[in-house]
């Protein structure tokens, strides 16, 4: 098990002013274009996780996104500054089990949670070549 400062409970706010690169652009009807589509959270999701862990591990370590459990439970505007709450609700040896809330000025627009694990960068890379070179 990889040493780390990660602890249960901790608690992270990510802000940010979204935009047109986060709409439902190429959902094949312009009325969504407007809208914030859950591809777009699920990056945001990644993105703040990392902000969240990566600076507290060792430097030759990350962490990966395994599984997502994604409700969009409202819709939100292109332009709404968001706030994703993500929280360390669990950790079994290098795997992290975060909760995260999505509001908007009007609440909720997105729950779930997302399991991440610790993993050293160059094995990762090491295994990925060595995977699509057989």
């Amino acid at each position: 098990m990889v040493e780390h400062n990660i602890k249960e409970g901790m608690v992270f706010d990510f802000k940010k002013l979204t935009s047109p690169s986060d709409s439902c652009a190429n959902a094949g009807s312009p009325e969504l274009y407007y809208l914030i589509s859950t591809p777009a959270i699920i990056h945001m999701m990644i993105e703040a996780s990392s902000q969240m862990l990566d600076d507290l591990l060792p430097k030759d370590y990350i962490t990966i996104g395994t599984y997502v459990d994604i409700t969009h439970e409202n819709p939100t505007l292109v332009g709404e500054e968001i706030t994703l709450s993500i929280k360390v609700v669990k950790i079994n040896g290098n795997e992290l089990t975060l909760e995260y809330t999505g509001l908007d000025r009007k609440g909720i627009f997105c729950k779930g949670n997302y399991v991440r694990r610790i993993v050293n960068k160059n094995k990762l890379m090491e295994n990925t070549f060595k995977r699509f070179s057989e």
